[in-house]
């Protein structure tokens, strides 16, 4: 699964704040795909926030640890876990 592609792909999909959420609405030639949603935690926004095309996994991974003060091979495997999911969700 490439970072690069993955941060290209953001431009596909409208995003929403919801509380502590952050709400992802895939886009199709301009139109909502309601019916396909996906509600991410504050986890998963993080890294949506700090994915783009120069983010590596091991900065990801670093900025994860410190941001929520976990360790850094728990966030490692959360990084992985997430990008996994989010790559099932692009591929729809």
């Amino acid at each position: 699964m490439d970072l690069n592609q993955i941060a290209k792909n953001k431009q596909n999909f409208a995003a929403k704040r919801v509380g502590g959420d952050l709400v992802l609405v895939p886009m199709k030639d301009n139109v909502a795909e309601m019916n396909a949603m996906f509600t991410l935690n504050e986890v998963g926004s993080f890294v949506w926030d700090n994915l783009n095309e120069e983010s590596t996994r091991e900065l990801l991974s670093v900025a994860i640890a410190e941001e929520f003060e976990v360790d850094h091979a728990i966030a490692k495997t959360d990084l992985e876990e997430f990008l996994v999911q989010i790559q099932d969700m692009m591929n729809g």
